[in-house]
This record gives structure tokens, C-alpha cells and sequence, in this order.
């Protein structure tokens, strides 16, 4: 059976490779998103916009129904109720304008949110980490930076072609030590400097932070899903059912296209008023 400290080490280097790995894969999945956004562009983006320009002329019509004595309170209260859906969908589609009705509509609401909970009840919300965990961090960064430049400083070497090779390593170790990035620094420790012993708190402390950046490209698989170089156009149109190699762009432009019909046929209900009225009693 293997020593604790063996397994340790072990399980270090799985964790290692397995980030070289997740690397690898969002680069690739970063490349597929801009080839899907080239793709897709000129076809979705013509969609997007009269889709938008359509809410916010439906928005601006529902706008003007609020002053218009002909609507009772109950109609206009729901008047409002459509606008807030409306401008939230125009907001999703990445239109500024959505910002100028829902500040004028849910004023009140926004601030009587924010006065209940200060923030902690959204689940967008992320309490800052103990600066314990931060200052533990910034010390082992600042340690190992230190012994891998005393290690591959240029100065130290006297031949000149090994000079010019620790050189270029201590601008990887100086790149990585101002980003802060402990897991770069293990990499180049891991690549250059042979099989170390490490004594099991040391072991346990690295695999605990290279825990904590395969949670950060987790995260930033997600982010990158959600938010990448798509922008808006991939919230139209990103399903998760599916890979992006086996998207259909068609099925997908569809979609978008049946979104602007239903708001062309929304139109036809609010440019008028006796349509509008009966629209909220059916």
C-alpha cells in the first residue's frame, strides 16, 4: 500500500494534467463560438435588431395608453404589468432602451428591494473572501516566485545559451507571479525543476488551490456560454441540448423569426385601443 504523502502527490499531478486539459478544451470551445459567430452574424443579427426595434415601438405605444383617459386603473395597472414583461425581454436582447422604461415603471420597486436585502438575498451576490484565505494565498505566491527566480534567475547563469533560455523562463515566472497565478507558477516548478519532495502540508496546500482553479474554469466555461464573444446574439440562440458542432443554425434562426412575428402580431393588438381593452379581457 502507498504512503499518504505518495497518494498526495499523485493525485497533485492528476489535478495538474486534468487543468492542462480544461485549458485546452476552452480554448477550443472559444474558437468554435467565434467560427459559430461569424456564422450566424449575418443572418441573426438583421433578426435581432427588428426584433428590438418592434419592442420598443410596442413599449413607446403602451407608454402613450397610460394618459389616455379611455383606460380605467385596473386596465392601466395591467398596462404597466405588460410593459415590465416587454421591457424585460427587450433587456434580455441586449437594448439599452429596455433601461429608461423599466427605471420609470419599477422605480419604487427596485429600491424597496434593494432597502429589504442590501444585496445579500441575490443569488448573483458573492460574499469577498476572508482576507485570512487571501493573505495565505498572496504569501505562497510570493514563496514560490522567490525559489523558482532563485532557481532560473539569468544573472546566476554563466552560460550564455542557458542564460538565454532562463531569460525567457523568468518571464513566464515574473508574468505569472503578477497575475497571481499560484497554479502557473506549480506548472513551471513541476516542468523545470524535476521530481521535488514535498512534505504533505505542502502537498495538501497546492492541491487545494489547483481545487480552486478547476472551480474558477468551471465557472468560466459557464461565464463563457453565457456571456463570450456572442454577446446577445448567443443568448438568442445557444441551447445547451446540444454541442456547437451539432447546432442547427436554421432551426435556431427560425426561432428568432418566430419571436418577431409574435411581436409584429402583438403590434396589431396595442395600435389600437378598443383592441387593446378586449386583449385584456379575454
Amino acid at each position: 500500500m502507498l504512503p499518504t504523502i505518495r497518494l498526495r502527490k499523485l493525485e497533485f499531478d492528476k489535478k495538474l494534467k486534468q487543468i492542462e486539459k480544461d485549458e485546452l478544451r476552452l480554448k477550443a470551445l472559444e474558437q468554435e463560438l467565434q467560427l459559430l459567430q461569424s456564422r450566424v452574424a449575418t443572418e441573426s443579427i438583421p433578426l435581432v435588431e427588428e426584433f428590438c426595434d418592434l419592442r420598443f415601438e410596442n413599449l413607446s405605444r403602451l407608454k402613450q395608453y397610460l394618459s389616455d383617459s379611455y383606460f380605467k386603473k385596473k386596465e392601466k395597472r395591467q398596462i404597466v404589468h405588460l410593459m415590465v414583461e416587454l421591457a424585460y425581454g427587450l433587456q434580455t436582447a441586449g437594448d439599452p432602451r429596455a433601461e429608461a422604461f423599466l427605471d420609470e415603471l419599477i422605480p419604487e420597486e427596485n429600491s424597496e428591494a434593494e432597502d429589504s436585502n442590501n444585496g445579500f438575498d441575490n443569488p448573483k451576490f458573492k460574499p469577498a473572501p476572508p482576507v485570512e484565505k487571501l493573505a495565505e494565498g498572496k504569501l505562497e505566491i510570493k514563496s514560490l516566485f522567490r525559489e523558482l527566480a532563485k532557481a532560473f534567475h539569468p544573472d546566476r547563469e554563466l552560460i550564455e545559451h542557458l542564460k538565454d533560455e532562463k531569460t525567457s523562463l523568468m518571464k513566464k515566472i515574473t508574468a505569472a507571479y503578477e497575475n497571481q497565478d499560484l497554479y502557473g507558477l506549480l506548472k513551471i516548478e513541476k516542468e523545470h525543476m524535476g521530481p521535488r519532495e514535498f512534505s504533505e502540508d505542502k502537498i495538501e496546500l497546492y492541491i487545494k488551490h489547483i481545487n480552486d482553479r478547476l472551480k474558477e474554469l468551471k465557472s468560466f466555461e459557464g461565464r463563457l456560454k453565457k456571456y463570450g464573444p456572442l454577446a446577445t446574439i448567443y443568448k438568442f440562440i445557444y441551447s445547451r441540448k446540444v454541442t456547437i458542432q451539432e447546432y442547427n443554425i436554421k432551426t435556431e434562426i427560425s426561432k428568432i423569426e418566430n419571436e418577431v412575428q409574435k411581436e409584429k402580431e402583438l403590434q396589431q393588438i396595442l395600435w389600437d385601443s378598443i383592441t387593446l381593452k378586449n386583449f385584456f379581457k379575454s
